[in-house]
């Protein structure tokens, strides 16, 4: 039962890191009709509510959200919808979109240590490998010839802190009475209202110039928090932050394996063993994943 519940996690997650592989290519062609980041985000939340409401409401699930659920789920939405997306777009205005992504994935690590710190979470020696490896991956898709913004590089540390917290707040969050739709609905709502905030009084709010522009906002708004958000969020649930955000640096894989097949963007060795690194530290934690219950059995049965 153990491991069938650590297989629908992981496949979760590795979905949802699939899809926000390819939202960088996505959101291009949503930016080049004059939509900004803040925007987009706002769209992120805005038009993925009414199907999240359907959604919850079909699985039987209740959009009663009690005032004791209000701040830990606003505090959810403020650091994964809203402070992440706006920190990490904010980092492409300084620095190439490959240096944020590696600054911007220290996220493995520091949910690790915090749950260590904060949770007191046991960590086996694989699963402290399988991090090491993801973070040395991740870290040769950097690309040295590059210019490196003070400002851009502490933008995009700051989006991979902030998504940290995030999971770890993910993680903690008990509610088996709660839907993962129901829960995201109200997580999309406060996110909504905070970006349009953002928006307004930054003067960000920009909308889409033509009707095919409309169509890739809404498409773009469904697929990411309708399909790779409420993936995560599901899969978190049941594996834990640390897999989940060990298992989700098959992100940056995706992303540049798209750019080669759909913009022509050019490899090099280091990129290729980074993404091997990677792979195999979500093989690594796996595997340490399915003996751990087996160990615990032959534990008991002495």
């Amino acid at each position: 039962m153990e491991n069938k519940k650590l297989f629908r996690g992981y496949t979760f997650i590795i979905l949802s890191a699939v899809i926000f592989g390819l939202m960088p290519l996505m959101a291009k062609y949503v930016y080049a009709d004059g939509v900004t980041p803040a925007t987009m985000v706002l769209f992120r939340n805005l038009f993925s509510m009414p199907v999240l409401a359907l959604l919850a409401l079909s699985s039987k699930g209740s959009l009663n959200l009690s005032p004791k659920e209000l701040p830990k789920i606003s505090l959810i939405a403020l650091m994964g919808c809203c402070l992440t997306p706006l920190l990490l777009f904010s980092s492409y205005n300084y620095i190439p979109s490959g240096t944020a992504t590696v600054f911007h994935f220290i996220y493995p690590a520091a949910v690790v240590l915090g749950e260590l710190i904060f949770f007191h979470s046991k960590l086996g020696y694989g699963r402290i490998i399988s991090v090491i490896m993801c973070v040395g991956g991740i870290a040769l898709f950097y690309d040295p010839s590059s210019t490196t913004d003070p400002l851009g590089s502490m933008f995009a540390l700051l989006s991979g802190l902030t998504y940290a917290i995030y999971i770890i707040l993910l993680a903690g969050y008990k509610n088996k009475e709660r839907s993962v739709f129901a829960f995201s609905f109200f997580v999309s709502a406060i996110s909504t209202v905070i970006m349009l905030a953002v928006c307004l009084l930054t003067d960000q709010l920009s909308l889409p110039r033509s009707l095919f522009g409309w169509c890739l906002a809404i498409f773009f708004a469904l697929i990411v928090n309708v399909g790779a958000v409420v993936l995560f969020q599901r899969g978190t649930f049941l594996i834990g932050g640390s897999r989940a955000s060990v298992l989700s640096t098959l992100e940056p894989i995706t992303s540049v394996f798209a750019g080669v097949l759909f913009m022509n963007e050019k490899i090099n060795i280091f990129t290729l063993i980074g993404t091997l690194l990677v792979i195999a530290a979500s093989v690594l934690i796996a595997l340490c994943d399915i003996k751990q219950p087996k160990k615990e059995k032959e534990d008991q049965d002495k």
